[in-house]
């Protein structure tokens, strides 16, 4: 009785806490703003594809993975991942070379995702062969992908990435600080971070009309709570070179973020890291990540807000099978007995909350 009483004791304090904090989330639509949506890394560790796994047909499916998060992805007039995991084939394998299931991909779809972030560490691990098949696979279901290319012709085509909503023009870029010392192989190309291809890619974007200058990047070290000298050097060098937002991956944890003015006075949104959005990393900081939405005006053509929200990844039962899905925070506050979560997991998705919000308590509405 008195662990239930000191749970209980918690989810009100918990609660109570959750309402000083109102104003970082603002999933609201209104029909002069293009809203987007970033997540963090989507992972492939070999739990993962074991449990998407039915015997019966010998198939995979992810759906469930991703159905508590699906309405917030689809909300948006565009969402962003970082698929951090080749999809290249069988034989699947997780952790240090991973490659999953073409499944995955099909849920990420289903789920409401438009551009996928290939510039990461993990692209190379099944060499030319993974990345080719990577970004076929990508393309077949009508998926966007930015960061790696088959060739130098297909970079030029499709990079920086332009798509437009409400008249609003947007670029988004990708670059990655490596590929864990695995070698590109021609014709095949990376986006590394290397500035001087940066300006350019961001003068060419600047040529074919570009309203809003987005840098997704790969960077920092992992599992670090706090960002960089070297992630905040770049970060200021995207800025004075036009970037309007920038959204860092690969630490596996949700670092602090921060508002930068560019040269011009402006503010610029600069999100370090977004945690993971799946994966079956257990670390008490590593066990969810950031859903960012960012809404942009399309008359004025500026950032009107930033907001988040914290999505837990649990591992254990739903519709009767045991998963890894996704919760968000917002949804266990309101209902916590609508996710049948024991002591143990209630009690660490709340701490992964307050911890996560008190990292980023000074993001607030941008005015």
């Amino acid at each position: 009785m008195k662990k239930y009483f000191l749970l209980f004791a918690f989810l009100f304090l918990y609660i109570n806490l959750l309402h000083n904090y109102s104003n970082v989330r603002l999933f609201s639509n209104k029909k002069e703003l293009v809203s987007l949506i970033f997540v963090g890394d989507i992972m492939g560790h070999s739990p993962q594809f074991h449990a998407a796994y039915n015997e019966n047909t010998n198939t995979y499916n992810y759906d469930v993975c991703f159905q508590q998060v699906k309405r917030y992805i689809q909300s948006a007039n565009f969402a962003v991942a970082n698929l951090e995991v080749p999809i290249a084939g069988k034989p699947y394998s997780g952790f240090p070379y991973f490659s999953s299931p073409d499944e995955l991909l099909d849920a990420i779809k289903k789920s409401g995702f438009d551009i996928l972030q290939t510039a990461n560490n993990h692209i190379l691990d099944r060499g030319k062969i993974g990345l080719e098949r990577t970004l076929v696979q990508i393309d077949r279901r009508k998926l966007h992908s930015i960061g790696s290319y088959i060739d130098g012709n297909q970079r030029n085509k499709t990079y920086p990435l332009i798509l437009e909503s409400n008249g609003l023009k947007l670029a988004f870029f990708n670059c990655t600080y490596g590929t864990n010392s695995i070698r590109v192989v021609k014709p095949n190309l990376i986006n590394y971070i290397d500035t001087l291809e940066i300006i350019e890619d961001i003068e060419k974007a600047n040529k074919l009309g570009a309203d809003v200058r987005i840098m997704t990047v790969h960077w920092g070290n992992e599992n670090e709570l706090k960002a960089n000298v070297v992630q905040r050097s770049l970060a200021k060098f995207f800025v004075n070179h036009g970037i309007n937002l920038v959204v860092g991956s690969h630490p596996h944890v949700i670092q602090n973020a921060e508002i930068m003015r560019n040269k011009d006075g402006k503010q610029v949104p600069v999100f370090y890291s977004l945690g993971n959005f799946i994966s079956n990393q257990r670390e008490s900081n590593n066990k969810g990540g950031l859903m960012l939405k960012v809404d942009i005006n399309s008359h004025s053509k500026k950032i009107t807000s930033v907001s988040y929200l914290p999505v837990y990844v649990h591992r254990g039962r739903l519709n009767g099978d045991f998963q890894f899905h996704l919760i968000p925070t917002i949804d266990f506050e309101k209902n916590p007995s609508a996710f049948a979560l024991n002591k143990e997991d209630s009690a660490s998705l709340i701490q992964f909350d307050i911890k996560t919000r008190d990292r980023l308590s000074n993001i607030k509405l941008i005015q």
